[in-house]
């Protein structure tokens, strides 16, 4: 147990610009930092999301400049991402599906997370009239068979979005 100061010490304490006098004796929390698991939640949501729409892990850590060896420390509940690094992720997340943020093939091996501007719309392919249409690769409303929405390729459905903006 840290050593308690007397109120004369403490009164002897010069505050400092920042905010009031702290002595490090009297936070219940002090120096315990954030439990293991805080960023597990976060971690798995992301994981399971890249698995739906088949984006790479490593592609989503370079778009947010996040170290792949640390989101995977976050999700095995060894080490917590910081506060900032988790609204960061929440915010990338909402941004690809919001058609903000798409995955481009760079090289023949690497694809990246790159900003949309104009930012996609959801749009049907068919242009049926009682489709609202989809965003991401995948995501067809109607599942047909016939509507290129259904595939799982972002390159495809990259040009069906740039060929109806």
């Amino acid at each position: 147990m840290a050593h308690r100061l007397t109120f004369f010490e403490r009164s002897r304490l010069k505050p400092w610009r920042g905010g009031p006098v702290k002595d490090w004796t009297t936070s219940p929390r002090l120096f315990t930092g954030r439990p293991r698991d805080a960023s597990k939640r976060i971690a798995e949501e992301a994981e399971s999301f890249c698995l739906q729409y088949q984006i790479g892990i490593r592609a989503l850590c370079r778009h947010l400049a996040i170290s792949a060896w640390a989101f995977r420390q976050a999700r095995a509940s060894v080490c917590p991402l910081p506060v900032m690094v988790e609204k960061l992720l929440a915010k990338a997340i909402e941004d690809i599906k919001a058609g903000k943020v798409w995955l481009r093939r760079v090289s023949l091996q690497r694809w990246d997370l790159e900003y949309v501007y104009p930012p996609y719309k959801p749009s049907c392919p068919l242009h049926s009239w009682n489709c609202q249409g989809g965003l991401l690769p995948g995501s067809c409303p109607r599942h047909w068979k016939e509507c290129p929405m259904t595939q799982t390729d972002w390159e495809a459905v990259g040009r069906i979005h740039e060929t109806s903006t």
